[in-house]
């Protein structure tokens, strides 16, 4: 099972800062191995960026990955939710 520090080194590795909710990252708990595959294929440019994240409890909230680069020239992989409630969802299914 892959920990969170692979998905944290993927970006490292591609010269990227990974930008992520703290209550996302700990809602992928459990889900790290899926979630770096569809991170590989977003990077490799293999997918359109979305990630389905289940929720404790059911359901699921749909992740958006984005590159981005930073006023002072650094890259960025930000992580957010599509929908503005997505991360009150996520936030509530953590308890």
């Amino acid at each position: 099972m892959l920990s969170f520090e692979a998905v944290e080194e993927v970006c490292e590795s591609k010269q990227t800062t990974l930008v992520i909710h703290p209550a996302i990252r700990r809602a992928i708990k459990g889900y790290e191995e899926s979630f770096y595959v569809g991170l590989r294929c977003y990077l490799a440019g293999e997918s359109d960026g979305v990630y389905f994240l289940p929720l404790h409890g059911g359901g699921y909230v749909r992740l958006a990955f984005s590159k981005r680069v930073s006023s002072g020239g650094h890259n960025l992989l930000r992580i957010d939710p599509l929908t503005k409630e997505g991360l009150a969802r996520i936030k509530a299914s953590l308890g």
